[in-house]
């Protein structure tokens, strides 16, 4: 387990700001994390160091287990603190949360912290949280892999995730998933070649190269199925992550690639693009995971 000084990325106030609902020994804990020493922990809490030592102490006797360990001068979380850790991130927000609803500080309502998986267009992740911004509700966007923003969610460092992976393995009494958005898939290259490889599709995936999602996704294994029944010859000469990327490619000339028909217009007009075909059977869904307590819900 890394130091303390290196795990907690996420709560980053300082000791006055904890709320006062918080129960002072999980206070103490936190904080303990997020500064990487009983010493330097006590010093913003404005007690002592023994008082301190204390309340950690007794948070884990109350949990079952040590939660930290010594490494050389800094501490370490244990496997159980770890998950202590997490449960006491959730605590804090909660009492953040109820601190400023019940001094009716709207301004102070924390930013609602989304992950976006870097697969999904964003022109989808756009439709999804303009309501929210609309709404009057702040946004701290991350991008990066679906695996490890479901990680994050389930570890209480995110409130929503934007996914294009059915959320089969997240599961949990404070989460609710819905289907965001579904679109077949279409196939589009540079306006100026488009009509060519359309007279020759799917024969000209042959010869003009394609650039497809970053294996694995699940867009990806339904395009690579496509592939292998209709078009076997066809020649990938570029794979990303990041949509984007691919259309940028597209724009020069350089790959046909594979476009939400829910996107394509807006990706066409800004990329110079036309579309060659639909890839029949071919479609895309999208997700949204939320924590129930954190996603407002929004008038319709």
């Amino acid at each position: 387990m890394d130091a303390l000084e290196c795990i907690d990325t996420v709560n980053t106030k300082r000791s006055h700001e904890l709320p006062p609902l918080l129960h002072p020994d999980i206070a103490g804990f936190v904080e303990t994390v997020r500064l990487g020493t009983v010493s330097a922990a006590a010093k913003a809490l404005g007690i002592s160091q023994p008082a301190l030592s204390a309340r950690l102490s007794r948070l884990g006797e109350a949990t079952g287990d040590a939660l930290c360990a010594r490494k050389g001068r800094l501490l370490a979380l244990t496997a159980h603190g770890a998950r202590v850790h997490d449960g006491a991130l959730r605590v804090l927000r909660s009492c953040e949360a109820m601190d400023a609803s019940v001094r009716g500080r709207a301004g102070d309502l924390l930013p609602l912290r989304v992950g976006t998986a870097d697969a999904v267009p964003k022109v989808v992740v756009r439709r999804i949280l303009a309501p929210f911004l609309r709404a009057g509700v702040a946004i701290h966007c991350r991008e990066w892999a679906s695996e490890h923003l479901e990680q994050e969610l389930l570890s209480h460092r995110l409130d929503l995730l934007v996914t294009d992976r059915e959320p089969v393995s997240l599961r949990g009494e404070d989460l609710a998933s819905s289907v965001a958005g579904r679109s077949e898939i279409v196939l589009c290259a540079k306006r100026a070649l488009a009509p060519k490889l359309r007279r020759a599709f799917p024969g000209c995936l042959a010869d003009h190269p394609l650039g497809l999602p970053a294996a694995p996704s699940p867009l990806r294994e339904r395009i690579d199925r496509w592939l292998r029944r209709h078009a076997p010859d066809a020649r990938i000469a570029l794979e990303a992550e990041d949509r984007a990327l691919l259309h940028h490619f597209a724009q020069i000339g350089l790959a046909v690639v594979p476009v939400a028909r829910a996107t394509a217009a807006q990706v066409e007009e800004q990329f110079g693009l036309a579309r060659i075909a639909e890839l029949k059977g071919v479609d895309e869904s999208y997700y949204t995971v939320g924590s129930r307590s954190r996603v407002p819900e929004l008038e319709r």
